[in-house]
């Protein structure tokens, strides 16, 4: 089976079949505008087109496993043809209307995955103890886009103007260290950011790195249309090395030099991710250094409260303690936004995918030295 977003192979099927071009605008908008994933559901296409484009491309190249809901978030678990299994989130923001007092869905992000689990080892992550099966493809990285909104579509319908219910934020934040598969994540773009296709603005695409010097090089020099988001964790090397091991490889003030090149050769700001794990990284003094290292820098500062690692026993830090950092680090100057923890009770949070089976594999391995002790 053909990728249906294989350029090539879609040109070559047309001609074969001599079809007018504007045949295959009709097919990309009933994906791309219609969030259509099923031939048969094409209708504007003759019955033996449909037939035909079944049996030589796929527009989903991954199954379904499991779809778990909260009120808040949708996580699915996929299977890739070699049975690797990935997850992707749906997170629902809302408001209150401030005369009905109803509260209604304002807007949906996409969080996706462009590794199966993750080499990079944050001590905070979950998804970082399982361990790198694989890099993704391009299908299968802009399928799950694909088929959210398409879940989106059957979820919720249209809105009150008539208008549908899209992703309207995608952010690659998901298993994975997005920049160690750059070849891949980057052939994405123009699907998610040109108006022939998904036509999100650079604003609504993010990805999200842990310091990676040949892919930010590389991010850098090709300047895609999209916005950079860098998980610091901490402003000094000895405490981003204990907290992320693989930033003994890549030194923070290296790191902090390509920001500046980033920020110089896009105009873009840079979105810092700051998890705050109490007693870790969430001390005035921290604080103060933070301020320090992004003062006078483009950059936003996000401060993400710790969520649950079944491998670890760290804590979120105190609503207090949280509030102090922000306080001293806005001091200096710089924008910080206390991010909103979506999906916690189905562990769909930040850095929480993979939950299920690391929770499984340390289960095994208890059983196995247990097993092993009893003999």
């Amino acid at each position: 089976m053909h990728s249906l977003f294989d350029h090539e192979k879609l040109e070559a099927f047309r001609k074969e079949h001599k079809l007018q071009p504007y045949r295959i605008r009709q097919l990309q908008n009933a994906v791309f505008k219609n969030h259509i994933i099923d031939f048969d559901e094409m209708t504007n296409l003759g019955k033996d087109l449909r037939s035909d484009l079944k049996k030589e491309f796929e527009i989903i190249p991954f199954g379904v496993k499991t779809i778990k809901e909260d009120d808040e978030t949708t996580k699915f678990l996929f299977e890739s043809k070699d049975g690797q299994v990935f997850e992707a989130v749906l997170m629902y923001h809302k408001h209150t209307d401030p005369q009905t007092k109803i509260e209604k869905l304002n807007r949906i992000t996409l969080c996706i995955s462009s590794q199966v689990w993750c080499s990079v080892g944050c001590i905070f992550c979950v998804t970082g103890k399982l361990g790198l099966k694989k890099n993704m493809n391009r299908d299968e990285i802009l399928g799950q886009v694909i088929y959210a909104n398409n879940y989106i579509k059957n979820k919720f319908g249209k809105k009150e103007d008539w208008s549908r219910w899209t992703v309207r934020n995608i952010v690659f934040m998901g298993m994975g260290e997005p920049l160690m598969n750059y070849d891949q994540i980057k052939v994405t773009f123009p699907f998610l950011t040109s108006t022939d296709y998904y036509g999100l603005s650079s604003k609504r695409v993010t990805v999200s790195t842990s310091g990676i010097y040949p892919g930010l090089e590389a991010f850098i020099k090709d300047n895609p249309p999209v916005s950079l988001a860098f998980s610091i964790h901490a402003p000094n090397q000895e405490l981003r090395e204990h907290l992320v091991p693989m930033g003994k490889f890549y030194k923070l003030d290296r790191l902090m030099e390509l920001m500046d090149e980033y920020v110089e050769t896009s105009g873009n700001k840079v979105f810092y991710e700051y998890v705050m794990i109490n007693n870790e990284n969430d001390m005035p003094e921290i604080a103060h250094q933070t301020g320090k290292l992004l003062q006078n820098r483009y950059a936003h500062l996000n401060l993400i409260p710790y969520n649950q690692n079944p491998a670890i026993q760290l804590e979120e830090s105190t609503p207090a303690a949280i509030k102090k950092f922000k306080d001293i680090v806005e001091s200096y100057n710089v924008t910080v936004t206390v991010r909103q923890n979506m999906g916690r009770k189905e562990k769909s949070a930040c850095g929480q995918l993979g939950y299920d089976a690391l929770k499984e594999s340390l289960k095994k391995k208890l059983e196995t030295a247990k097993a092993g002790t009893e003999a």
